[in-house]
């Protein structure tokens, strides 16, 4: 099932509306923005900053709700299309059972300097707080975002495409 490939800018296939946050919504420092690019002929969400650890931030983000959700028994995981500095980025996946903001499903890439797809599988997964079920198998997810975080650098990553198999 095919999220997004960027044939309505900035909404996903199910017309939901990505959203640039920082951890300044929580005191942090970390600055970036969210543009549409084309990189190697290729239209992709690009999401440039910098991200820094002071005032106990270390993120920037793209995120998009689910609606209608997705059921984790129905595919295997998500998958993505990305272009990346070769730093380390993460997918955050939140469910019904994830209520802070500080709870999420993470699962760690790394990027190339060329387009490559990545698949991360459900099971593989981590969770934020030990407050959430261990695994996310069987639940439903309500949104799906890219992260540059937990460490200080810059970050310049393109999304081409995203959904789930």
């Amino acid at each position: 099932m095919i999220l997004d490939q960027l044939k309505n800018p900035k909404f996903t296939n199910q017309l939901q509306q990505w959203n640039f946050i920082t951890d300044q919504v929580m005191g942090g420092v970390s600055t970036g923005e969210f543009i549409i690019d084309k990189i190697d002929g290729a239209f992709c969400y690009r999401m440039i900053g910098d991200v820094s650890t002071k005032n106990n931030g270390g993120f920037i983000q793209i995120r998009a709700k689910l609606n209608p959700k997705i059921n984790t028994k129905e595919y295997d995981g998500v998958y993505v299309k990305v272009y990346g500095n070769e730093k380390n980025y993460n997918l955050h996946l939140r469910t019904e059972l994830t209520l802070a903001p500080w709870q999420y499903y993470s699962y760690t890439f790394a990027t190339k300097k060329n387009w490559s797809e990545i698949r991360a599988p459900f099971e593989q997964f981590k969770k934020s707080n030990f407050y959430q079920p261990r695994s996310l198998l069987g639940q439903n997810i309500k949104s799906v975002g890219l992260v540059a975080g937990f460490d200080n650098f810059k970050s310049d990553v393109c999304l081409s495409e995203i959904g789930f198999y």
